[in-house]
Parts: structure tokens; C-alpha cells; sequence
């Protein structure tokens, strides 16, 4: 079987707006903190799972130093306002939504000024990171 991955078919929108201006290292990344189940294990070895209620994750997006969105960006960190995240991944093959509200830049995204175009990347932090 064969399959095509088309990363023109991935959209990110913050606070309503297109993301553009992506690195060569990709388009996002979605990281859950914490571990859906904590094990819990025994004197005697049995296992208790635990559900864990954090939910909270985070979006690394790699941009290019030169990206117009950085600007953007940073003024929603600066500014230190809620927003709704939302990317939706339209592949065949293992397509993805996620929509989001009262998410936020919890950190000020590098500025570098180098001699080439490099990469910053912008993390977002999701209170409650849920696959549709």
C-alpha cells in the first residue's frame, strides 16, 4: 500500500489567523505533558492504573527567522492574551483536527539576527490538547 503525505494539506490558525512561513524542519509538532494512565505497582506486583485528568499539551511550530507571522506571534505573547488554536490536517492517512480555546505563548519566541535564514520556534501551550 502506498500513501502520500501533502503538508500543503495542514492549516494553523491562531486567534483566527493563517500561520505561514514554516521551516524546512516541518509544520507541528503536538506534545501531550503528561501520560494518559499513571501505573501504579504493588509489593506483590499487581498494577493499578490511574487516570490522569491533565489533559494540557503543547504545539511546537517551527517557523523561518524570516516568517510573517513571527511578528504576529509576539505581539499575542507580549500582549499575554488567550486564544483559540486550531490545526487541521487533511492527509488520508491519519488526518487530524484539533480546535482549541484559551490557549497562550507562555514564552517570548527567539529573535535571532543572523547572516541566514534559521529556525524559531513558537510553542504554544494547550490547556486541553483533544484529537477529532
Amino acid at each position: 500500500m502506498e500513501t502520500t503525505f501533502d503538508p500543503k494539506k495542514i492549516t494553523l490558525t491562531v486567534a483566527g489567523r493563517y500561520i505561514t512561513g514554516y521551516s524546512a524542519d516541518g509544520i507541528i509538532v503536538l506534545t501531550h505533558n503528561s501520560n494518559a494512565v499513571i501505573p501504579s505497582i504493588g509489593a506483590q506486583g499487581d498494577t493499578v492504573y490511574a487516570i490522569n485528568a491533565d489533559n494540557s499539551g503543547n504545539a511546537a511550530i517551527p517557523l523561518q527567522s524570516t516568517s510573517p507571522s513571527l511578528a504576529y506571534l509576539r505581539d499575542l505573547c507580549a500582549r499575554k492574551v488567550q486564544f483559540q488554536f486550531s490545526v487541521v490536517d487533511a492527509n488520508e492517512n491519519d488526518a487530524i483536527r484539533v480546535s482549541e480555546s484559551n490557549c497562550r505563548i507562555l514564552k517570548m519566541p527567539d529573535t535571532p539576527r543572523n547572516k541566514e535564514n534559521t529556525t524559531v520556534t513558537v510553542n504554544i501551550y494547550i490547556p486541553s490538547l483533544n484529537y477529532r
